[in-house]
Formats: C-alpha cells, structure tokens, sequence
C-alpha cells in the first residue's frame, strides 16, 4: 500500500511540473508577444520595455529549457529501470521474473513426477501363462 501512495505521489508532483511547465510556456509566449508588439509600434517605442520583456523572455525560455531537461531526464531513467527514488519498476520487473522462474519449476516438478508415477504393463501373453500354472 505505502508503495502505490507514494507511486502515485510520484507522478502526480511530475503532473504538476508539467502543469507548471505549461504555465511557463504560456507566460514565455506573452512576453515576446509583449516585445513584438512594441517593436512594431509605428510611433514612441518604449526600448525599457522592450530590453525588460526580452530579458524575461530568455529567463522564462532558460527556465523551460532546464525544467524541461530535468523532466527528459526522469522519464529516462524510468524507462530504463535505473533505481530512483519513487520508482518500484526494479521491483515489480524482479518479481515478475521470480514468478516466471517458480512457474517453470512448478512445469518441470509436474513433468518429474509423472515419470516418476508407476506404470500398469499387462501383457496377454504373461497373464495367460500365469493362470495356466494356477489350473
């Protein structure tokens, strides 16, 4: 139980970095809407407006960047069942395996004892001659 709650902590905080992903990637786009817009001004360019828009601009697209690469990097490593904290892949991978291994002992014990049981050969021709010295 405590390992599917913190499973399922697990990927609702990666949700949620993803939300806010989201939130940035928005935000990033209406601040080089804000800076085209008053590049293309015709008249009384405001360029504090335009150098403070652009710098946060290049911080919020650094930030996704980095925030992205964080996230490329956890799905990696999920993927590839490199131990983290948070993940049980290793595990439910490592039980899979040990129940497959007992399914095929459990096969091969069958198939022992079946040789193994008596076997019932009645031959015609001993039984005729075994009552044929009982008269």
């Amino acid at each position: 139980k405590q390992w599917y709650q913190r499973r399922v902590r697990v990927k609702s905080r990666e949700l949620q970095n993803l939300l806010h992903l989201e939130s940035a990637v928005i935000q990033t786009v209406q601040y080089a809407q804000s800076t085209l817009e008053e590049m293309s001004r015709d008249s009384e360019i405001n360029t504090q407006k335009i150098k403070t828009d652009a710098q946060l601009f290049m911080k919020s697209v650094q930030h996704i960047n980095e925030k992205l690469l964080q996230t490329i990097s956890y799905l990696g490593e999920v993927s590839t069942a490199v131990p983290h904290s948070g993940s049980v892949y290793n595990s439910e991978k490592d039980f899979q395996l040990a129940h497959e291994q007992c399914r095929l002992v459990l096969d091969r014990l069958d198939k022992l004892n079946e040789k193994s049981k008596p076997r019932d050969f009645v031959c015609d021709t001993v039984e005729t001659q075994i009552s044929t010295m009982e008269s």
